[in-house]
């Protein structure tokens, strides 16, 4: 199990005011082979597209040496695509474009992107636009930890999208989908109606902190050190970062995932929930 090789992946956290603070939500499939029938985000592995070499010409508001600086990778450009990309696959919403033809033509060809039949690339390339990175920001990483049937080191990220969005799932990885309240979630999964794993955990802990959408992408845009998760429980517990008390309580370990999307003045670390 060891040797289980480490695939990259995005996934990101769509946000809205709907009145309040909501995100978007799946359901995995419970026929997956990882996290079967789990609560989580939107996402999946980078693939060979995501890496296309037109991608530095074809966006905006993100420069490819910005892109790798931000994550300390070499192509860090191509989590940010994967991650536009993985949303149109798994849900049919559009991110990274105000440009309605561009949004109905991604849409349109989301089981051609998820079959590898066309190219996200392409299709901006093909309608003279570029996609707009300025509003999709990087707000944490997770590597899956030993042993586990598949690894991945995954970068989260956080966008916001009109509240009057419908997703419509793909039926194969997301078997439902809805707007939530991340201290909703919370609830649930404390009384154990939703299974979620640590780093979506974490996340939801961290939205629930903040009041509104304007909240969170200030927060996403002004960043922090990049703290380091410690959990006592990959499923069951709420997750500790650097300065959260109980963050060396006996038992807690460290956990490789790191957040720099900085707490909002709702937070209350002693338990993980607003």
């Amino acid at each position: 199990m060891d040797g289980v090789p480490i695939r990259s992946a995005a996934t990101i956290l769509l946000v809205a005011d709907r009145p309040d603070l909501q995100v978007l939500t799946l359901r995995r499939t419970d026929a997956s082979a990882f996290v079967a029938g789990h609560t989580l985000f939107p996402g999946g592995a980078v693939d060979a597209g995501d890496h296309d070499p037109r991608w530095p010409t074809l966006v905006t508001g993100l420069s490819a040496a910005t892109a790798a600086e931000r994550l300390g990778v070499v192509d860090g450009l191509g989590y940010w695509t994967a991650a536009v990309r993985e949303t149109v696959e798994e849900v049919g919403v559009a991110v990274g474009t105000t440009d309605p033809g561009l949004a109905a033509r991604m849409v349109a060809h989301r089981h051609d992107l998820e079959a590898g039949r066309v190219g996200l690339a392409d299709l901006v390339h093909d309608g003279a636009t570029t996609l707009d990175l300025s509003g999709i920001y990087a707000v944490a990483r997770w590597v899956t930890p030993m042993p586990s049937i598949k690894r991945y080191d995954t970068y989260f990220f956080v966008a916001t999208v009109d509240p009057d969005v419908r997703p419509v799932v793909d039926g194969r990885e997301a078997v439902h989908a809805e707007w939530c309240r991340p201290t909703d979630v919370l609830e649930r999964w404390r009384d154990g109606e939703v299974t979620m794993i640590s780093p979506t955990i974490a996340m939801f802990q961290r939205l629930a902190s903040h009041g509104t959408t304007a909240g969170v992408l200030a927060a996403a845009a002004a960043g922090g050190p990049a703290r380091r998760a410690r959990i006592l429980d990959d499923s069951t517990t709420p997750v500790r970062f650097e300065g959260d008390p109980g963050f060396h309580e006996t038992g807690t370990r460290e956990s490789l995932g790191w957040m720099w999307l900085p707490a909002g003045d709702r937070a209350d670390p002693t338990t993980g929930w607003a």
